[in-house]
């Protein structure tokens, strides 16, 4: 797999400057996500995660791949109880694959 684009991760209409990247939020429908001005901050990154995860899953990783550096991965879901609502929790993992380093540096990937 090569290395993944911008538009595979944010959408078609994605594009970036070297101040800026502007997202189109209807590129991000095909994960249920309405576009509304009232969108808040967690539902637009729960659906950059969603779109992100059809195009760079783990699998494609651990499948070999040494061109994606980032995969994403379900976990395993669980119930939890707040106060005194059920929630049911749908853990995403973002792995980070670069060489050995002992820190995080996002210019790694």
């Amino acid at each position: 797999m090569a290395i993944t684009t911008l538009q595979q991760v944010f959408g078609a209409n994605a594009t970036q400057t070297s101040t800026t990247v502007t997202i189109t939020k209807a590129d991000l429908a095909s994960t249920g996500f309405t576009p509304a001005t009232s969108n808040t901050a967690d539902s637009i990154l729960a659906a950059i995660i969603a779109f992100a995860e059809t195009n760079i899953p783990d699998s494609a990783v651990t499948g070999g791949s040494t061109a994606q550096t980032i995969g994403i991965a379900d976990g395993y879901q669980q119930i939890t109880t707040i106060g005194t609502s059920q929630f049911l929790i749908l853990p995403k993992t973002l792995n980070f694959y670069s060489p050995y380093t002992s820190t995080f540096n996002p210019n790694n990937y």
